[in-house]
């Protein structure tokens, strides 16, 4: 099918869209990403096309815009997240008189194709997200990855682009009925340890805080979250730390003690550990001035 397509470019000066050419080797094997951008676009915004073998992800972080695929419009909001094959016609366009700010993504791959065809299967080509934090970090943590012409960091917007697809489908599908019931003490913990990582916290005081035997708690706790109290605290701890190594400059031993770890040495341990590299190589890695050297 032979590409066709036009588009009104009614966007800021400071949008983004960047252009990456994968290896053969990505191509083959990974999930590949050929353009990122960030728009902020004004009426009367628009593209349309048809023809190009690519799948296009789009976030929506602001404003209103629609989307025409497949014989259906949909109205995108603050959270919208959608998929599509542009081989088929599509148009794309901000709402009359409005402006419509929006994350994406051109990406291709077996795996893409796959995930595909299972969320339109589920309809669920678009969806709204529940945490769109969630979702923008993570499509923000693919741009210094970008023209870097290592495998490396191909296989790591490999995992990304996977990662963004499998969360939409989980989105899109509807939990068993058959599923247990997570006990609302389990979801009161895991609120607690996510919004107050920084603080010691011991198996007593946890109890203690929902009033539920320590033994018994901490069972339950692994057996609906995959994780112990302390394990889960580690990962909220090591989330924190990622994030402030990618935005920030401050030191490894003051981002130690944000995420409530005092021992410097033990923050590096358990980074490396789950990681693979050390902090501050980590930062090297993701650091957003990579874009800019």
């Amino acid at each position: 099918m032979k590409l066709w397509q036009q588009y009104r470019d009614n966007w800021s000066e400071d949008s983004i869209w960047i252009t990456d050419s994968p290896s053969i080797k990505a191509k083959e094997h990974l999930n590949t990403l050929h353009e990122f951008g960030y728009f902020k676009t004004y009426a009367p915004y628009f593209t349309e096309r048809s023809g190009l073998d690519l799948y296009l992800i789009v976030l929506t972080l602001e404003g209103e815009g629609f989307l025409q695929y497949k014989d259906k419009t949909y109205t995108l909001h603050k959270g919208s997240l959608f998929l599509i094959h542009c081989r088929e016609y599509q148009r794309y366009w901000t709402a009359e008189k409005g402006t419509w700010n929006f994350l994406w993504m051109h990406v291709n791959g077996s795996a893409v194709s796959s995930y595909f065809n299972l969320l339109k299967e589920a309809e669920g080509l678009v969806v709204k997200v529940k945490s769109l934090d969630f979702f923008e970090q993570i499509m923000w943590s693919i741009r210094p990855l970008l023209n870097q012409h290592q495998f490396y960091y191909e296989v790591e917007i490999s995992q990304r682009i996977q990662h963004i697809l499998g969360e939409q489908l989980k989105l899109s599908l509807h939990q068993p009925e058959n599923t247990e019931v997570m006990p609302t003490y389990v979801i009161e913990l895991q609120e607690v340890l996510t919004t107050d990582f920084e603080r010691k916290w011991t198996l007593d005081q946890l109890a203690k805080r929902v009033a539920v035997n320590k033994y018994q708690m901490a069972k339950q706790f692994k057996k609906y979250t995959g994780l112990s109290p302390n394990e889960f605290l580690i990962v909220q701890r090591m989330n924190a730390a990622k994030y402030k190594l990618r935005i920030g400059n401050d030191a490894i031993s003051q981002i130690s003690r944000d995420v409530g770890i005092e021992d410097v040495s033990h923050f590096i341990e358990l980074f490396k550990k789950r990681e693979g590299i050390t902090p501050l190589n980590y930062r090297k890695i993701w650091s957003l001035n990579l874009i800019e050297e």
